[in-house]
């Protein structure tokens, strides 16, 4: 593809997408709808051939893969890459950093990569719609079948399904992002509270919530930050049996729930945490008191299991994990596998196919959990060693695990930018400052299900 083409569709993708992977400050963190996005870039593919069946490159020749990805690499990772070249001496892997890890950014330095004649093979992927907009990533299927670790790995149903479109495996899950709830037991205990137990409900969570909450000692029961709303939006209403899927799709994922009596209920459930129960604290207030979970006067946060390294590195106090709660219906986790994919513009697939092999190796991902990272594939070996490593060491976190490794899927909602902003000013009000409910969520909702169809349309999936 000549630079001016490639360039036109970077000026496409960056003005449709609507991930948000970039404005947390953690590289890892989880796009909010990061799902098969509405963007509409320009009908070019990149040029260079993409075939999996590909001739393998001469024996010992060296071969250097580009991986465009959001953040460094920290010195496990390095570890593992390392090793990775021990076993293939003749492939290195080299680390192309974009400024962030939005779509954007991404494809813009793999733009730059090919115009400056060093094309990148491996890329960051959260939008698997922008990427199969233009038919941009290798079908990993193949590899699935004929590698010899890809075809026994036990990679979670749900992390592949959010990585495939229209039945096609575009990517493999380069992270597991689990959503846990970090409880901080001190604060309970101060208020003659215990650690609530595994099956613990939504209402166990809010009547704990309301009793810890002292506003005029700056405690309060939930912390402030976007997950503690967002990811119980998330949950919900498949919890609750009002939606069947997270953020309250349908079960083909072709419309919201939020038009329904019993999904208003769940959302109003989420804003009166605060407007009625006021266990969020408002930011003017909080902002002033210092009130936070890290500074001991919060009782839950809703946060990623990885930010599990940073609490255990500065958390005064005593604290520990639970799964999120249960819900009328069922107990179910959140849990965001980001992937990584082969870019058909690659010159070296089959040398990229054997760097995503390596990735689900025993091996590697021990590396990658002492790095702070969830394992990527179900193995009792891996999960045991996750609770030893010295992050999780005495912790909860098994019981975390078997919630989560039956998360739903996350990712499938076709014109994600189109419908409700979860982490957008507007919602976030509403849920933590008491602000108007409708404009941003349920009407957001209406006029999505009406634009739906055709942006289904658009990729072909009607």
């Amino acid at each position: 593809m000549n630079k001016k083409k490639l360039s036109t569709m970077l000026v496409s993708l960056m003005m449709g997408s609507s991930l948000v992977l970039s404005a947390c400050s953690n590289s890892s963190a989880p796009a909010n709808n990061a799902g098969t996005g509405a963007s509409t870039p320009p009908s070019t593919p990149p040029s260079a051939s993409a075939e999996p069946s590909k001739a393998p490159e001469p024996a010992g020749e060296p071969i250097t893969l580009r991986y465009v990805r959001g953040s460094g690499v920290s010195e496990n990772e390095q570890k593992m890459l390392d090793l990775f070249t021990e076993q293939n001496p003749n492939i290195k892997v080299q680390i192309e950093q974009a400024k962030s890890g939005g779509i954007g950014e991404l494809l813009e330095k793999a733009a730059a990569l090919q115009a400056a004649g060093t094309t990148a093979d491996l890329i960051w992927v959260q939008d698997i719609g922008t990427f199969a907009k233009d038919d941009l990533l290798v079908d990993l299927t193949p590899y699935m079948k004929s590698d010899p670790v890809l075809s026994t790995a036990k990679i979670p149903d749900s992390s592949l399904k959010a990585l495939q479109f229209k039945g096609v495996q575009m990517a493999l899950p380069r992270a597991e992002n689990p959503i846990i709830m970090y409880v901080n037991k001190d604060m309970l205990a101060k208020n003659g509270i215990d650690m609530p137990k595994n099956d613990w409900t939504w209402d166990d969570y809010r009547a704990i919530a309301k009793k810890v909450t002292k506003p005029d000692e700056a405690e309060y029961g939930i912390a402030y930050g976007h997950f503690n709303s967002i990811i119980t939006a998330g949950v919900l209403g498949v919890a609750n049996g009002t939606s069947e899927n997270l953020y309250f799709m349908d079960a083909d994922w072709k419309q919201s729930k939020l038009t329904t009596p019993e999904a208003r209920r769940d959302i109003e459930w989420i804003a009166d945490l605060q407007r009625v129960d006021h266990s969020i604290g408002s930011w003017s207030v909080i902002e002033k008191s210092g009130t936070d979970w890290m500074n001991g006067n919060v009782a839950f946060e809703i946060h990623g299991a990885w930010e599990g390294r940073n609490k255990r590195e500065k958390a005064k106090f005593n604290w520990d994990v639970l799964p999120l709660p249960r819900g009328k219906v069922k107990q179910i986790g959140y849990n965001v596998g980001t992937g990584i994919g082969i870019l058909k513009s690659s010159a070296n697939p089959d040398a990229a196919a054997k760097f995503l092999s390596f990735m689900h190796t025993m091996e590697a991902q021990k590396l990658g959990m002492a790095n702070g990272d969830f394992p990527l594939t179900e193995d009792e070996e891996l999960k045991q060693a996750l609770t030893e490593t010295p992050i999780w060491k005495g912790s909860n976190i098994m019981a975390t695990i078997s919630v989560e490794m039956r998360a739903e899927p996350v990712g499938a909602i076709v014109g994600a930018d189109q419908y409700v902003q979860w982490w957008s000013a507007e919602v976030q009000e509403a849920f933590k400052e008491g602000k108007d409910l409708n404009k941003p969520i349920f009407e957001k909702a209406q006029q999505y299900n009406e634009q739906a169809p055709t942006l289904r349309a658009a990729l072909g999936l009607e």
